[in-house]
């Protein structure tokens, strides 16, 4: 019995993803044929490997769980093989800075996809605050750096807008008096943000829990330690969106990039344009 290369590629986006409207629209395939794919891996194994509730993949199953792991090495591998053949491989190393809260996005799995599709390029990665990672591409220390960008800016090339909103945990209840908010360090156009409109408005507040991790920042904001902000596509359950008319309006955002000037020009411009496509397909899911 040999399982089937294209099978075990769309088990694993949705397996990574638990939506077959993702692995869809990553494979170019629609999702009828996804679950095909997915029935005749199930029959070749004789068992469930995904758990459904009301038409929706809620969890994988033991047996899903471990075909996973071998479905990632069997595509490493097959990947590997066939990058290794071309002669127009990429290769060479991208010095790559995204913002802090790419990490609340499928960024490492895209970047893994990346490298499994383009195995002999190697990545050393910086997460830092917007501001710091435009100065730094300005002074050449990144090959490409992605980051956020006040709408109609020309620091560098537009991917998608987004706009920003306040954001809360389940249990929070307002109160008059300084308002606690939570943010990334210095630096951030999230944060800059925030203060701005407050102030703007005469809102006081005062800084109640900072971090560079965008999960520290969600674990305090459920956790009810203060307010927040982000970009709308990042509000997850069981983080909510806070009423308009309660707080100040907040920005639209571009995320944009910005390539350096280095050798291996045509890796870093096929892997912003990989990086943009996945931003923009996010987007457009969300």
């Amino acid at each position: 019995m040999n399982f089937d290369i294209d099978c075990l590629r769309s088990f694993l986006i949705v397996a990574d993803t638990m939506s077959f409207s993702r692995a869809a629209d990553a494979v170019g395939r629609s999702q009828s044929t996804i679950s095909q794919q997915i029935a005749k891996l199930e029959t070749q194994v004789g068992k469930p490997l995904l758990l459904r509730r009301k038409g929706r993949v809620t969890e994988l199953t033991l047996e899903g769980d471990r075909l996973a792991q071998y479905a990632r090495r069997i595509l490493l591998l097959n990947d590997e093989a066939y990058a290794s053949m071309r002669e127009d491989a990429l290769t060479g190393f991208v010095r790559l800075g995204v913002p802090l809260d790419f990490f609340g996005r499928d960024f490492t799995t895209w970047l893994a996809r990346f490298k499994g599709t383009n195995p002999m390029v190697a990545f050393e990665v910086e997460a830092n605050q917007s501001e710091s990672l435009m100065k730094r591409s300005d002074k050449g220390e990144f090959d490409l750096a992605f980051f956020k960008q006040h709408t109609g800016s020309k620091s560098g090339t537009a991917v998608i807008s987004e706009q920003l909103v306040w954001v809360c945990g389940p249990n929070y209840a307002f109160e008059n008096a300084s308002l606690p908010l939570v943010l990334f360090p210095e630096g951030c156009a999230y944060r800059s943000c925030a203060i701005s409109s407050l102030q703007e408005q005469g809102r006081r507040w005062h800084l109640s829990f900072a971090s560079p991790s965008f999960e520290c920042l969600r674990t305090a904001t459920i956790e009810g330690l203060g307010l927040t902000v982000l970009a709308r596509a990042l509000v997850q359950p069981p983080l909510r969106i806070v009423r308009q008319d309660l707080l100040p309006r907040l920005p639209v955002m571009e995320l944009a990039y910005k390539s350096g000037k280095r050798t291996n020009s045509r890796t870093v411009d096929e892997l912003a344009a990989f990086l943009a496509d996945k931003l923009s397909r996010m987007e457009m899911v969300r």
